[in-house]
């Protein structure tokens, strides 16, 4: 199957097995942290910049996130240049991936986007909610690097 997910620039999309494969690969693709520690105390506004910029591509076709079991937007603020997003696998926004992308120019190219999709983002019976089997997709700024059952997956739209 070919993958639905395509980068926006005509640049490479990396598809490893699975997430031990993932995260090893996402340490080296990620931009270096000084990277960002370069920009003193504007990198809290740039990436609050990127955050809104994300919430203006998803909001309309997934709704807020707040209290949501659809996605969740982990604005705890780490300085690592990584924006990270939760969504519930069935309702994952494929045909956002390539918006989320061109969000990453200019102050953001360095920046990456780090998608989640699992089962459920609502813990049953007061246990948080599993990570096991979650799938991966990183969009930097001219690649992609996605795990290969996210990659398989048919489009359902959001």
């Amino acid at each position: 199957m070919v993958p639905l997910l395509q980068p926006s620039r005509n640049e490479a999309m990396e598809v490893v097995p699975g997430e031990h494969d993932f995260f090893r690969r996402f340490e080296r693709l990620t931009s270096d942290r000084s990277v960002f520690e370069s920009q003193g105390a504007t990198h809290g506004e740039i990436d609050l910049r990127l955050a809104q910029k994300i919430e203006e591509v998803l909001v309309p076709v997934l709704g807020k996130w707040e209290q949501s079991s659809t996605w969740f937007h982990q604005l705890d603020y780490y300085g690592d240049g990584v924006r990270s997003l939760t969504f519930r696998r069935s309702l994952f926004p494929r045909d956002r991936v390539a918006h989320l992308q061109a969000l990453l120019v200019g102050e953001h190219e360095a920046f990456t986007i780090l998608c989640i999709a699992t089962e459920s983002l609502v813990s049953t019976e007061g246990e948080p909610p599993t990570t096991q089997d979650d799938d991966y997709l990183a969009i930097f700024s001219r690649k992609m690097l996605m795990t290969k059952a996210l990659a398989d997956v048919p489009s359902t739209g959001a």
